[in-house]
């Protein structure tokens, strides 16, 4: 290596060194894929929710036992995505509140971006008529 090199060899590591805090920073694709399915499942239990109360109001205000689809509550949310388990939980509390979970891949990361959203350690959001 000769005298003239260096700073080139400087400017390579300096460049490589930046890249490698980038990513340990933002934490990579991996880290970005799981902020993009957390963000997806924020959204539908926020339409969960939505959907909760209007069941309710179709009923006279009295909670469902289980989230069905109805003709006077449309949703964007498919069927098979309020009739299933895996993911997603609807607690009754009591009369008038309730509770919809979802299973989030990270919800530390989650609730530090969102901090204004009412989402609790176990990914449960309350709710109530």
């Amino acid at each position: 290596m000769t005298s003239e090199n260096w700073p080139q060899i400087a400017l390579t590591i300096l460049a490589l060194s930046a890249v490698a805090a980038g990513i340990a920073s933002v934490g990579g694709p991996n880290a970005a894929r799981i902020e993009k399915r957390d963000n997806q499942r924020l959204s539908e239990l926020r339409s969960l929710v939505w959907h909760t109360q209007c069941l309710a109001r179709e009923n006279g205000n009295t909670l469902p036992d289980m989230l069905t689809v109805t003709d006077t509550c449309p949703d964007k949310l498919t069927e098979d995505s309020l009739l299933r388990t895996e993911g997603y939980r609807y607690l009754k509390v009591d009369e008038t509140s309730f509770k919809i979970c979802a299973d989030f891949e990270d919800i530390g990361a989650l609730k530090k971006r969102r901090p204004a959203e009412a989402i609790d350690e176990t990914g449960c959001r309350a709710a109530s008529l």
